[in-house]
């Protein structure tokens, strides 16, 4: 047999998976929504590095331009003294060689003065810097910015050019511009922030940046790729943010931001290194709760089934005892629940089933002792000795025609006596009863009582208990008629009122007092009367109730010395069928 899960157990687990379900739930998208706003924090907070950097280059941009212009400054002003301008140059380059390479003049020959050290050795004409010579003289008015290029003195370096207006020969004012300083600031920042920054021209050259660790990128001959993707594809791009594959399909995020001054683009490459950084630590801490929901889980899950199961088990173990027989079993839940409510619910359905159960065994008696009573009193041997009596009268005054008639209503109601008293009999076998009653009755105290029957059509029919009417009729002949002492009419009245049918018993003789009618329906029978096994008016009454409700039974009204009527009453429904 299929072993059964209890109730608690399954409680157990139900309530186990929910809450678990819900702690996973709740971490998996507080994991998701925090991985989300790391990762816009991440890119907002490369933004702002971003807008430092073009900070930083612009002011350094200022810087350049102050320099030119002082440059030309002091050149006008000594223009016919080359040693001064020579040394001005040279004090202008010291004090700015954190940041640029060369500070010099370029002569319409390409031949300089320069400002380093190598330069004022070395002032020969140059081919590399007829281009910039040319682009100073077409924008007079304007500084040129160079493309990145290999200087033979300045190394790597990228050159602001201005024309000198007003030289009483052509020149041009240079600044080769430090890109490895440049470039030593942004690997700073890069390893303090870990970030991948670089400097890059609308040609996709890279100027400065980009760490040691290129990760991602593919570096040719100052230029880079990532993945399929080229540098100029991604400046074409109007995307200020997006996101790349490598060869080796690894995602990176990419923001690029045009830079204020120069014709530049600083870009950042994130291969994600510091989210998933940030993501570890988060992990560690998700894994930290669903420890802790785990736990959670079971305690909340343990403390409600076992707070189910305690009142369960008690009326489980108090139904067990009810099953068993034992019905005055007592086990408290002292609880103000739906608990305590079924555990107070079942003990008073007990006291009732137990009040049933005295009430079903006191009514059996009561009905045993009725129905004993009834078959004790069905052969009554003193009304038989008084009955044999009068017929041994009867003979001895000569009349013999009243013999015939006392010996067969005798018969007739022993016949009808030995009969099942707890069988019932139609009210015109009772009528015929009481007929042959009567006639006894009328022989043996020598009167005439006059029996008359006003019966309701269709209830003759109507079944009523075995041994009604007789007791009625003997009250009425031993009270009312003083035991035959006088004589007079015993009426039978049968009718329906309402849902009622009433059967009563008239007679005209002494009468009861009021104080006495109610006392009879309640005491118990006399001595004389127990001896004599007659069957009370209490007997009737009881026997009415037990079998049709508190409702039913007999009434007695008297008037003194005028009339009684003794009613018994009976639900109308019993005619159809009942007898």
């Amino acid at each position: 047999m299929r072993r059964r899960i209890s109730l608690p157990l399954k409680l157990f687990f139900i309530v186990f998976a929910f809450v678990l379900s819900c702690i996973v739930l709740i971490s998996q998208l507080s994991y998701r929504y925090v991985q989300k706003e790391i990762r816009a924090n991440d890119i907002f907070y490369t933004n702002q590095i971003l807008d430092k950097v073009d900070q930083y280059f612009t002011v350094n941009f200022s810087s350049f331009q102050t320099i030119l212009f002082s440059v030309e400054t002091s050149l006008k002003a000594n223009i016919d003294n080359p040693e001064v301008i020579k040394k001005q140059l040279r004090e202008l380059y010291e004090l700015n060689s954190n940041y640029v390479s060369n500070i010099y003049l370029i002569k319409n020959d390409l031949s300089i003065l320069g400002g380093s050290t190598p330069t004022r050795i070395f002032d020969e004409p140059l081919s590399e810097r007829e281009p910039l010579f040319e682009a100073a003289d077409k924008n007079r008015r304007t500084t040129f910015v160079s493309n990145p290029y290999k200087s033979k003195y300045s190394g790597w370096t990228v050159t602001m050019v201005r024309y000198l207006n007003g030289a009483p020969f052509p020149m041009a004012i240079a600044v080769d511009l430090d890109l490895n300083a440049m470039e030593e600031t942004l690997f700073k920042i890069n390893k303090q922030e870990q970030m991948n920054l670089a400097l890059i021209t609308a040609s996709g050259k890279i100027i400065a940046g980009f760490s040691e660790n290129k990760g991602p990128l593919n570096n040719q001959d100052h230029t880079f790729s990532i993945g399929e993707t080229s540098a100029e594809q991604i400046l074409d791009t109007t995307e200020t943010s997006f996101q790349l594959h490598t060869k080796d399909g690894i995602p990176v995020t990419l923001l690029k931001k045009p830079m204020e001054k120069f014709n530049w683009t600083i870009i950042s490459i994130n291969d994600e290194s510091r989210l998933k950084a940030a993501l570890s630590r988060l992990e560690t801490y998700y894994f930290e709760l669903l420890a802790a929901g785990l736990l959670l889980s079971l305690f909340i899950s343990f403390f409600i089934a076992k707070y189910i199961r305690t009142p369960l088990y008690a009326l489980k173990t108090k139904m067990k005892r009810v099953e068993q027989g034992i019905l005055t079993t007592t086990i408290t839940i002292n609880r103000n629940d739906e608990f305590g409510d079924l555990s107070r619910a079942f003990d008073r359905m007990l006291q009732q089933i137990v009040e049933l159960i005295r009430r079903v065994e006191l009514h059996n008696e009561l009905e045993r002792k009725l129905e004993i009573q009834v078959l004790q009193s069905q052969i009554n041997p003193h009304f038989l000795y008084n009955t044999l009596g009068s017929i041994s009268n009867v003979i001895r005054l000569g009349q013999i025609e009243k013999v015939d008639v006392v010996i067969g209503s005798l018969i007739s109601l022993l016949e009808y006596g030995i009969e099942d008293a707890s069988e019932k009999v139609t009210l015109h076998q009772e009528l015929r009863n009481v007929s042959d009653y009567i006639e006894i009755q009328n022989i043996r105290y020598n009167r005439n009582f006059q029996l008359i029957e006003h019966i309701e059509a269709g209830l003759l029919d109507f079944p009523v208990f075995r041994m009604l009417l007789q007791p009625l009729v003997e009250n009425s002949i031993f009270h009312g008629y003083n035991g035959g002492g006088i004589e007079g009419p015993i009426t039978i009245h049968a009718y329906r009122e309402g849902g009622i049918v009433i059967i009563e018993v008239v007679d005209q003789g002494e009468g009861i007092p009021a104080n006495k009618i109610k006392h009879i329906l309640e005491s118990e029978p006399s001595d004389v009367e127990a001896k004599r096994k007659r069957i009370g008016l209490k007997n009737i009454h009881g026997r009415i109730r037990l079998h049709y409700g508190e409702q039913f039974g007999l009434q007695i009204i008297s008037i003194p010395k005028e009339i009684t009527r003794v009613r018994a009453l009976f639900p109308a429904g019993l005619y159809k069928g009942d007898a």
